[in-house]
């Protein structure tokens, strides 16, 4: 029996999951949590085979997330849920330990698929990831520079930029029509990819690097 996890602030995603595994009679749920805390604390009283972590969560992200979780419970594999088909979350999610990468619109047995490879020892990538992680590698191997801010999309310039003005997370949220919680999340992967520590050292940073004035 394959004993599974599952950490995604969706419920009704959540319940989605659960129902699935339960149609296979090598699958079970142990757990759920909506946060990467109640995610880390699940996974210390579970103990489960296979933790199924979505990214974009409130508070802590998915990567950090998944890199606590695994020093926490060496003994269990992380693979990745997530809408984000990107590079800048795919090799993150590889370095810190993740095991497997599927796409949330993914078929369903494409999941299966994937539970049960990283329960075999292996590692799963959606089929639809390939070219990025050998766009990455072309990148590697011509040598490419490697300006932290390179790697940050569109939207997180946009919230940087905002974020460093002086702007609220309500506010950001209404300038960019979006909520305030993928705000959060967004900065937070601002922080992580800049090495930055706090908004003052956001705000810093964009002054020095003439993003604001």
């Amino acid at each position: 029996m394959i004993r599974i996890l599952i950490v995604d602030d969706h419920t009704i995603l959540r319940a989605g999951i659960r129902a699935l595994l339960h149609l296979h009679s090598d699958l079970e749920v142990v757990g759920e949590a909506a946060s990467a805390e109640d995610g880390i604390a699940c996974a210390r009283a579970h103990h489960p085979d296979i933790t199924l972590m979505d990214i974009g969560l409130p508070g802590m992200d998915g990567l950090t997330a998944t890199k606590e979780l695994l020093a926490a419970c060496p003994s269990t594999r992380v693979i990745m849920l997530t809408q984000h088909e990107n590079r800048e979350y795919v090799l993150p999610a590889l370095r810190v330990g993740a095991s497997g990468y599927v796409l949330k619109r993914a078929p369903d047995d494409t999941l299966i698929r994937a539970i049960r490879t990283v329960y075999s020892g292996g590692t799963y990538l959606d089929q639809d990831l390939s070219d990025v992680l050998v766009e990455d590698v072309r990148r590697q191997a011509a040598g490419a520079a490697g300006d932290p801010y390179d790697t940050l999309s569109e939207r997180e310039r946009e919230v940087l930029v905002l974020l460093a003005k002086g702007s609220t997370y309500q506010e950001v949220a209404d300038t960019l029509f979006i909520s305030a919680k993928t705000v959060d999340f967004h900065r937070a992967n601002v922080m992580r990819k800049l090495g930055l520590g706090s908004r003052a050292d956001l705000t810093r940073y964009a002054l020095q690097h003439r993003l604001i004035s």
